[in-house]
Order: C-alpha cells, then structure tokens, then sequence
C-alpha cells in the first residue's frame, strides 16, 4: 500500500528486507558451562577457499551453492529464513481471527476481516477496477490547468503521491516539535537515475511498456494506451529532472530549508498552495521545512509545462499504480510483472497469505498483527537477555571512545554524552496504539485501503502544533529488523528480530555476540556515521564537533569507502559508497563492539576450541554465516542503484578487510585478499 507520509529523516535500518527459516545447526557442548549450544554451521562452509582470500565464501560458499533463490524471492538469506519462519507464524494468527467471533473495532476484527477481503479473489476479480472507476471519470474531465490543483488535492487525500509529497514531520532543528515538509514525489520509477542514466534504459523501456499495458486495462485501444505512456513518460521525465538522487538526499544541510507559507506560495503560483491546503484539510500554519529547493522551484513548471493530456495521462497513470496490486489478478500480475519481475527478478508470486501479512506489516494495523505476534510467540526472557546484552555494548563502545587515538578530549566529551543519552526500545511498544474507530470491512477491500490512508493522513497532520510521541515505533514488533532514530537518539529492536539466527538462547557467546551483538553495535554506531554524527545528544541538527576532529573524521571514512568502492558484483554496477556510507560505518562499528564486549565473556578468556576453532575464529565466521546470502541479478542491480546497504557479501568481506582482530584471528598477512594495506585499514570507531 502507498500512504503518503512526510518522514524526512529516514529511521536508519539494519536492513530493508525481510528474510527466512534457519537450518539446524550442530550442537555442541560448551566445555565451560556443560550446557548444549548451538556454534558455527560447518555444512554452511567452503573449506577449499581459503579464509584470507574470501571470507564470505569461506563461511558460506556450500550454503550459497546449495540455496539458489526462490522464485518467489529476488534475494535468500538469513534474514528472509527469519521472516519465512514467522510468517508462519502470522498466517496462523490471522486464519485464527478470521474464523473467530469479532467484536466490531477489536484486533481480531480488524486483522481476520482484512485478511477475508484480501484473500477473496473472486469477489475482486467481479469487481476489477469499478472500485476506483469514480475518481479516474474524475480525472477525465479536466479540461483546463486551473483544475490540476484540485485534482492534486484529492489524490493526496487518497495517498497517490502525485508531483510532491506534504505533511508533517519531527523538526531537525528542534526535535521535540512536529513541523510541516514539502518534498518530492511522484515517479512511477525508483530513483531520478532511471529516466536519464544509459544502464537503465532497458528498465525505462520496459517500464513505458508496463504503463500502456496497463493503460489498456480500462479498455483503451492499444495505440491509445501506447500514446499516454509515453506522455506519462515524459511528464515523469520532467519531475525527475529537478529531483535529488539518493546520494544527494544523504546531504542533510542540503535538506533542511526553512521557507515561510507566503514564500512557497508566491513561488508555486499556478499551484495554488492555499487552495491545496483548504481541500485537504490541513491545519494553519505559519513555515514549512523545504527538502528539495530546486524541484520546489521548478514545480510549476514541472506541471504546468505540460498539455492537460499529458497531465490527464499521468494523473489517471498514478491512480492504476497506486491501486493494481489491490484489485483483480490481471492487474496485480501485470503489476507483478513489472515492479517484482524487470526490477527485481522475481519469476513466481509468493502465496496470497504471505502477500497479506506483507501488505499489512506496511500498514498502520501492522501494530495490531505485531501485538498479536508478541502476544503469542515472543520470550521475555530473550527481551531480558539481549537488553543485558545492550548494556554490554554499550560498555564497550564507552570504552572505545575514550580510548580513540584520533579525537580530542573537547569531542570526545560529546560524544560520551550522546552515546550515554541513546534510548533503547525492546520487542514491542510500552503502549499498544487504539485502533478502535479505524472501520475494516471483509466485503470492500478497497474501502479497507483507502480508510487506513485516511486514518494515517488524518492521524499525520493531527500531530501538527503537538510534541513529538516518543512512545511511537517505527517499525512493527513482527518485523525482522532493526533501526536507529537520531532526532529520538534511540535503538530499537523489534520482536521479530530476537530469534534464531540473531539471538538464539540455546547459542554460545561466540554467536550471539556476532549476531545480535553486531546488530546492537550497528544500531548504536549509526549514532556517530557520516549522517548520524550531525545530531547532538537531544536529536537536534547540530554540530557538537571540533573542526579538526570532523576533518579526522570524514578522512577515516573515506577510507573506508575505498574499500567498497572496489566492490562491482556486475560489470558497470558496483557500490556507491556516498550511498552506502552510515550502513558500512556502522557494520565495521557494530563488528567491532561486538567483538570486544565478547572479548569480556567467561567462553572467549577460556580459549578453548569447538568445532576446531578458537573464540575469535567462531566470533567471525558466525558474523559472515548470518550475512549469507544469494541475489538475483535484477535485485542486485536495483540494490546497488538504491539502497543504503552494501550487498550482503561486501557486508562480510568489507569490514573485514578493516579489522585487525580478524587479521590477528586467521593469520591474514600483509598481502593477502581479506587484508587491506596498512595505510587502507580504515580505523574510526
């Protein structure tokens, strides 16, 4: 689903996907504690490769060998076998309230007549697009540009992000308080680089392709539906033209613009800003938070350099995009075809019960599907554990600090504040949201759809004027993820997460330091990476650095990317690392604290081999085999286009290549792959 939502500050996530079920991994007996546990998954290894010329493979090339991706998958690695593992879990909770009793407004209610409606196909196929039939006749009477703001209007209020996006949002320069922003949107392509850049030409094709399919759907003839797409096509192109890349929009001085009302609206004259404001029922205000000053700029130009066919065309373009996955199986395969199969390589649709919980986890009852997760199949005593394990990290990570060689004693000061002040949240939120008024009915799937883009819009510009909800989650507790929020300055680690192959109770220190551990490491490193470093201890946009420090800085980081910049997994399409910058930060921090606060525990003093290996070689082999991973050739291209993250084996090999501990560990001498010269070792927290 696509709700339009102003979130100026992305949460900075472990991962963006989800993942999948874990083989079993042989069991052990810890020498020390007589207890069984889990270690390495010597099945998982490639022995014939050796650790100092690819440590990825060394620790996953059997696995990788052996577990191609699923057509129904673009990518297969730790993280979908977790994800796999609790869809299960979910599609059971969800059967079970559909065939229960309901209480009009209760969870069960609410989650087992979503579920009733999305899964009733023939009630969706008798409908196809009669649903949304009303406001795509809308968009054809346009006869004239002073009714494109109108209708602007009222596909926002539907949450079609057509030309711009507008809300509200938590302020950079004072935290506490919520603000309005005003950004860019409207593409039907992932990034700006799509419509211009010659190695995705083919994909612009094939997506003009997809809009006329599309197009033709509503009964066009093909020559009809061949000519709006290539309007859409070049209304698009023009949007994308002023646009930020992704690299560009990771610059946040670039992004925090204070504009006064009068000023957007005497700037965005044929826009009509007022009377966009008044139909979508936005409370006063006085300034706005601008993200993009030169697509702003060239926003009237942008729409109304274009015929009023051409903005038909896109209008009535946007509204198919935003509702084909929604309505019967032709458009949700034609939909299928193109955004899952050409950008991601996806061959088969996953079952309709796996697409539900998907659906729902991005939408605002995915609260409620996480509270019934945690309340069935979540352990306290994995929340307890790995909250002690955060005070170890954070420990260590103390340490580290005030032991950089690199920084002064002004800047380290700051630091330690911030490190200090770094809230945490575990498993699932203090309170649960009431959704009570939220209406969800098994007979219209569609109303379903658009009433929670109503409650999510009306809830957003609700919380104009009002302090910013601390309480608030940013992901739901079923999801296989991980963030940090710097204008919270908070770690969170949701339920989904504490499982098996993150945190496994049954595991030595060994793994779950080099598991959970990093992932609590690289959650509190995004704190200080190239962007989280910005924001001071009370999440405010603000320098607590000395220059000369920032400038020591910003060199180690560079560094760094050198590292991943020598990363090209596809002729022409290698990691970009202005793009992939805070996540590599934080893996090689997250590595690293993880690695010393295991330094601590009873099991790594011992030094006493399992399986063959000393503590620190388990420590780091465990790291790589929860990195394993296999990608189609689409994904990949797409991730390294888009995403912040390097590709899982660039995640093993990189910070490995910068980390003298494991040099130490497998006699990884000067010279070798896995080794980065000395003057390359790149050292910053």
């Amino acid at each position: 689903m696509k709700i339009t939502s102003i979130s100026i500050i992305a949460v900075t996530a472990l991962c963006v996907q989800s993942c999948s079920s874990t083989k079993t991994t042989k069991e052990v007996v810890d020498v020390i504690s007589t207890v069984p546990t889990k270690s390495i998954d010597q099945e998982y290894m490639n022995l014939s490769v050796a650790p100092k010329d690819d440590f990825f493979q060394f620790s996953n090339g059997t696995w990788v060998k052996n577990n191609p991706v699923p057509g129904t998958e673009s990518e297969w690695g730790s993280f979908n076998e977790l994800d796999q593992s609790n869809k299960k879990k979910l599609s059971k909770i969800l059967k079970e309230a559909e065939s229960s009793e309901k209480v009009d407004g209760s969870d069960k209610q609410m989650l087992g007549d979503y579920y009733s409606a999305f899964m009733n196909m023939d009630a969706r196929n008798e409908k196809s697009y009669t649903p949304i039939k009303a406001i795509l006749e809308e968009v054809k009477t346009i006869v004239d540009k002073q009714q494109v703001a109108n209708s602007i209007a009222t596909l926002h209020k539907k949450g079609i992000g057509v030309y711009f996006n507008f809300g509200v949002g938590q302020d950079l320069g004072d935290p506490t308080k919520n603000v309005v922003y005003f950004s860019q949107s409207g593409l039907g392509l992932p990034s700006k680089e799509y419509y211009f850049d010659e190695n995705k030409k083919d994909i612009l094709a094939s997506y003009q392709v997809h809009v006329a399919a599309i197009l033709k759907l509503l009964n066009n003839d093909e020559a009809k539906s061949l000519a709006m797409a290539k309007q859409v096509i070049l209304v698009e192109t023009a949007l994308a033209k002023n646009m930020m890349t992704p690299v560009e929009m990771r610059d946040i001085e670039k992004m925090y613009n204070v504009r006064s009302r009068n000023d957007m609206k005497l700037q965005n004259k044929q826009l009509n800003l007022e009377n966009y404001f008044e139909q979508i029922g936005f409370p006063k205000f006085d300034s706005l938070i601008v993200t993009q000053l030169d697509y702003a700029a060239a926003l009237d130009n942008s729409i109304y350099g274009s015929s009023v066919e051409e903005i038909k065309s896109y209008l009535m373009w946007s509204i198919l995009n935003h509702y084909a996955g929604h309505l019967d199986e032709t458009f949700v395969k034609r939909n299928f075809n193109f955004y899952q199969t050409v950008l991601s390589g996806t061959t088969e649709m996953k079952p309709m019960d796996e697409q539900v919980i998907e659906e729902l986890t991005g939408n605002p009852i995915g609260e409620v599907l996480g509270k019934a997760f945690v309340e069935k199949y979540y352990s306290e005593q994995a929340k307890n554990k790995v909250n002690t394990m955060v005070d170890n990290l954070l420990i260590t990570f103390e340490g580290r600090i005030k032991n950089l060689s690199w920084m002064t004693d002004v800047t380290k000061k700051e630091a330690l504040i911030k490190l200090k002040s770094i809230g945490r949240k575990l498993g699932y939120p203090d309170k649960w949201e009431d959704f009570s008024r939220l209406h969800i009915s098994k007979e219209d799937y569609i109303a379903n759809i658009d009433n929670l883009t109503q409650y999510s819009l009306q809830k957003n510009y609700a919380e104009l004027g009002k302090p910013v909800d601390k309480g608030q989650w940013g992901m739901p507790a079923h999801m296989v993820n991980a963030y940090y929020h710097p204008l919270l300055n908070e770690i969170a680690f949701p339920a989904g997460i504490m499982q098996p192959p993150f945190f496994d109770e049954r595991a030595e220190d060994a793994v779950n330091y080099a598991r959970i551990g990093m992932v609590i490491g690289h959650e509190f490193t995004h704190g200080f990476d190239d962007f989280g470093s910005k924001f001071a201890a009370d999440g405010s946009f603000s320098n607590w650095w000395t220059k000369d420090d920032r400038t020591k800085f910003d060199e180690r980081t560079k560094t760094l990317g050198e590292t991943f910049s020598n990363f090209c997994p596809i002729e022409g399409h290698c990691v970009n690392p202005e793009l992939t910058m805070g996540e590599n930060i934080a893996d090689l921090g997250g590595l690293t604290m993880a690695y010393y606060a295991y330094t601590l525990t009873k099991e790594f003093k011992s030094g006493i081999k399992v399986l063959g290996y000393t503590p620190s070689q388990r420590f780091f082999i465990s790291f790589a085999q929860l990195w394993k991973i296999n990608y189609t050739d689409e994904e990949l291209k797409n991730r390294l286009s888009n995403d912040s993250h390097s590709p899982g084996m660039f995640r093993v090999n990189g910070p490995l290549s910068n980390c003298p501990e494991f040099f130490e560990a497998f006699n990884i001498k000067e010279g070798d792959k896995m080794r980065n010269p000395a003057a390359k070792v790149a050292k910053i927290w």
